[in-house]
């Protein structure tokens, strides 16, 4: 028996093909029937109002409309409380307009607006003598070349 390996029998070279899991249609964005909102191993988030969970634990939404995510405490069966992000999908006529989430609709509310002063332009300085001494140009070097007539 040999004593080494051969030299491409490495064990742990071998890399599985990516998932891509994770949410795919965001808060307060627009989702059609079956699409896909979240893509999930085990149930992470849950499915709410107007979403079904498909076999492999993705949430779709069974409608027309947009997506809110929204977290509700849960009591397991030994008494313990936790958090549960639940996926809803509220219908287009009740929805709020996609582009905007509550929190920066109240973050606009009427702001106090500073009066405007107007300022003077500033009074130009008289130039002197002095400032005048002070400030040569400085003449720059050209380079002129010689053109010959044939």
């Amino acid at each position: 028996m040999a004593h080494k390996k051969a030299a491409w029998s490495a064990k742990n070279l071998r890399d599985s093909q990516p998932k891509f899991r994770g949410v795919k249609i965001f808060g307060w964005q627009k989702a059609t029937a079956w699409n896909i909102i979240v893509r999930q191993c085990g149930n992470k988030y849950e499915a709410g109002k107007n979403v079904y969970v498909s076999s492999d634990f993705s949430i779709h939404a069974s409608i027309d409309g947009v997506v809110r995510f929204s977290k509700t405490n849960k009591t397991r069966f030994d008494g313990r409380k936790y958090l549960k992000t639940v996926v809803n999908v509220d219908p287009c006529e009740t929805a709020p307009k996609a582009t905007k989430s509550p929190k920066t609709v109240a973050a606009k509310v009427e702001k106090p607006v500073a009066e405007k002063v107007e300022k003077k332009p500033a009074a130009k300085k008289s130039t002197t003598k002095k400032a005048e001494t002070e400030k040569k140009p400085v003449a720059k070097k050209t380079t002129t070349k010689k053109v010959e007539k044939k």
